[in-house]
């Protein structure tokens, strides 16, 4: 990608008026009839003959975009100079409706999918499940079915890899939900600590007091299963609720399937089937799990008082039986739909036993013990918690050797970022995310209900209520990544700066002005940032360096048995006491630190959560960060935030191809993500259509970000299949964005980029404009469509359009 662009004195000045577009209701423009070839007036038609009936451009808008009317400004005056903060405006005529004369323009406008209502600023929770999913995606092999050998066994294990590293996190957030109700107030609280629980908090009295029925060990820990309980109905509700939203029930004819352009594949955006299925084996599994957490404790105390029930047993047994056979179902993704209706049926069958044995459960636990009484920490509850961290490091290690393997027996291209290593170390990332939030819920709530402080004393001060050892492990892992946060800022900051002065030059050449004007300055920094991307790649590299920290800290600790995070230990031959009492004092410190840290995340979370609910550019902020997350089907974890392509293709498909079959040219241009959703409507347009509709793409991702990261379904090859399924394409990118790029394609032995090759100029002028007493402000990712060199895009693809439409 070059850096240099076109002399700015041969380009036409950027017009001070934003492009027209459809009058609002009232306005004189509105009173004109419509064209006679509305496209949307007659429901039938066959591909069309001859002259084209109408001319569409249909815009697809970017990561958080507002309301149809903003997309569309209707308001009937328009700006003319100036700027958003001082401009000057008049009243919209009709000629100022159109981009180009004579051609309709409609918007699509998808963005509620992801910000529109505010409780969906609470979806920042499932983060982890969204990182997972999304990891699935980033496979650095082709998207085949005609894999073989041991490609085609890399590939297998990915994705099995993937999701039971999915549902280990579905069973991670199950048992922090269990450790703040099970553990904390259940067995520690309620039944271990009773009346000083009670009287340190007055609200739990009716738990806690020694005279409620409650607070026996039995009742105590069913009645806090309910917490564990509410947080698993909660996601099951919510996942079911947004696949009936979001599923769309008709489709045009199935599109021309090319295995070198897996997106075109029939069934890639209609997933619900697999979903679930997916989802019936997380809840079976979660259940199953928190069972066994409720009931080993009864079973360990009949075995030690020598009163052990064989049904206990036998109850254990059948739930680790079920539990294994519904995370097993996961493995097989599954493509026939019989399969997938017997899975379906077996996995609701699992999910229900789990329910007839959870109530099993419930009155084995509450079967008279006289004599039972807590003491310390749950049993079994930080063994099951190494075991599932001990799980989720060898899936990450499973399908990081997988990787490697399909990145030199498989690879798509040779652009994929981190050598095809992005997707396992972005499945690590979700997994240290699930154990911070994890660990900052179960900490905070051991803190606030025991009632101590940084410096209090635990049994004197205040009540000495215990987690799990690997909660502190997981706190130091949040202060090493805030210290390697801020490491990565400082970085960044001394790259941009030397970046800056790298574009300087170009910037002098190509504007001819001085080295000492602010402005050219502020271009090359302009310019630098939009070079930044590339570090994406270092920065998730450093992010996962706690984890690396981590691994080697408790690798210590079990060989040594010392530099434990409670404190100080006595002297050992391995290491000088005094180096030692300064190592443990530093990992407590940083543990305490990491305690704070984690505290103000949940804080920061649900004050952004709250400010969703009444302002709308913050929910809306907060939804962007999903339109790149949540692009992806749920095939790897059920319960992560919905994918609102599996919505928004098949609506722009029909649409499309019904504007095709009834003779209108269609033009459809995507910004940004909304290039991404236009290529994946192209792929799935029937035969038919295909020739008949053209692309314009503009400050697209497509090759940058997705070609690198999702090598499997993007790259040169599959853009080529893209070029050959429209009658045109052009991508509008600058050098100052930090999102778009070139796109390249590749057929054969030959590569070549979409036209135009060359960035636009970004300003398009150096000075102020006449009649302008400001100079224009660099856009970067923003405003493609006022640059002239859209207009001209436009009309490009209109002549090609009239071309295939004619025919030979």
């Amino acid at each position: 990608m070059t850096d240099h662009v076109e002399p700015l004195r041969s380009l036409d000045p950027l017009p001070a008026a934003a492009p027209p577009v459809h009058p609002p209701a009232g306005s004189p423009a509105a009173a004109e009839p419509p064209p006679a070839t509305d496209p949307g007036a007659d429901p039938g038609g066959g591909p069309a003959a001859g002259p084209v009936r109408g001319r569409v451009e249909l815009r697809v808008h970017g990561v958080s975009g507002g309301q149809a009317e903003e997309l569309l400004d209707v308001e009937p005056a328009m700006r003319v100079g100036g700027d958003r903060l001082a401009g000057f405006f008049r009243w919209r005529r009709g000629a100022d409706t159109e981009t180009v004369p004579g051609v309709r323009r409609e918007i699509f406008a998808w963005g509620n999918l992801t910000s529109g209502s505010s409780s969906r600023a609470f979806w920042l929770l499932l983060l982890p499940f969204m990182l997972v999913n999304v990891a699935y995606w980033m496979r650095p092999g082709r998207a085949t079915r005609n894999l073989r050998g041991v490609a085609r066994v890399a590939d297998n294990v990915y994705g099995a890899g993937m999701r039971l590293l999915a549902l280990s996190l579905t069973v991670l957030i199950t048992v922090a939900a269990a450790g703040i109700g099970v553990d904390l107030l259940g067995w520690q609280c309620a039944a271990g600590l009773g009346e000083e629980c009670a009287r340190a908090r007055p609200w739990l009295s009716f738990w806690a007091s020694p005279d409620s029925v409650l607070s026996a060990t039995g009742p105590a820990l069913a009645v806090g299963s309910l917490v564990p309980l509410a947080v698993v109905a909660v996601l099951w509700r919510l996942s079911r609720r947004t696949a009936a939203d979001y599923e769309v029930v008709s489709a045009p004819a199935p599109p021309v399937y090319d295995p070198g352009a897996p997106l075109s594949h029939p069934d890639l955006w209609r997933n619900s089937e697999i979903m679930a299925r997916l989802r019936s084996a997380h809840i079976a599994v979660s259940l199953g799990v928190l069972a066994l957490l409720v009931s080993v404790p009864a079973l360990l105390y009949d075995a030690a008082g020598g009163q052990a029930r064989a049904w206990g047993a036998v109850l254990v047994g059948a739930l680790g039986a079920v539990a294994l056979v519904s995370a097993a179902s996961v493995l097989v993704p599954g493509v026939d739909p019989r399969w997938n209706a017997r899975a379906d049926r077996l996995c609701r069958l699992l999910r229900d036993a789990t329910l007839v044995l959870l109530a099993a459960t419930a009155v084995y636990v509450l079967w008279p013990r006289p004599g039972w009484s807590a003491q310390g920490r749950l049993p079994g509850h930080a063994a099951v918690l190494n075991a599932l961290f001990t799980v989720q490091v060898a899936l990450v290690l499973l399908t990081l050797a997988a990787a490697v393997v399909l990145y030199a027996s498989a690879r798509a291209h040779r652009g994929a970022a981190m050598r095809g290593m992005a997707g396992p170390a972005t499945a690590a990332l979700g997994a240290l995310t699930g154990g911070a939030f994890s660990a900052a819920v179960v900490y905070q709530g051991a803190q606030w209900l025991s009632g101590c402080r940084a410096l209090s004393t635990p049994g004197a001060d205040c009540l000495p209520m215990e987690t799990p050892t690997v909660y502190s492990w997981l706190q130091l892992a949040i202060a090493l990544e805030a210290v390697l946060a801020v490491a990565a800022a400082a970085v960044l900051a001394v790259r941009l700066r030397r970046d800056t002065r790298a574009h300087v030059a170009s910037v002098t050449e190509d504007y001819e002005r001085s080295v000492r004007d602010r402005r050219t300055w502020d271009i090359a920094r302009a310019r630098a940032l939009g070079r930044m991307t590339e570090a994406v790649p270092g920065v998730l590299v450093a992010l996962l360096l706690p984890a690396v920290a981590l691994g080697a800290l408790v690798l210590y600790s079990i060989l040594s048995g010392h530099l434990t995070p409670g404190g100080p230990e006595p002297a050992a031959a391995a290491v000088a006491g005094r180096v030692r009492v300064v190592a443990q004092g530093a990992v407590s410190v940083l543990i305490g630190a990491g305690s704070l840290l984690g505290g103000a995340a949940l804080v920061a979370l649900v004050w952004i959560g709250r400010s969703a609910y009444r302002d709308r550019p913050t929910r809306q902020a907060v939804g962007a960060v999903w339109d790149v997350g949540t692009f992806w089907p749920r095939v790897a974890h059920p319960l992560a935030p919905p994918s609102y392509a599996e919505r928004a293709v098949p609506q722009l498909v029909a649409r499309v191809a019904r504007m095709a079959r009834e003779g209108t040219a269609v033009v459809l241009s995507g910004h940004s993500q909304g290039s991404v959703l236009a290529a994946a409507t192209v792929w799935q347009l029937p035969d038919d259509c295909l020739g008949r509709v053209a692309l314009i793409t503009h400050g697209s991702p497509l090759d940058r970000l997705y070609a690198r990261y999702f090598p499997a379904f993007f790259g040169p090859e599959p853009f080529a299949d893209l070029n050959g399924r429209v009658a045109g394409w052009r991508n509008l990118w600058r050098t100052t964005d930090a999102i778009a790029g070139p796109v390249r394609m590749r057929s054969g032995t030959e590569t070549a980029v979409v036209e135009p090759e060359r960035p636009l100029p970004d300003p398009r002028s150096y000075d102020a404009l006449p009649g302008e007493a400001r100079r224009p402000e660099i856009l970067g990712h923003s405003c493609y469509t006022d640059d002239p060199a859209y207009s001209q895009a436009l009309r490009r693809m209109l002549t090609e359009l009239e071309k295939a439409y004619q025919g030979p």
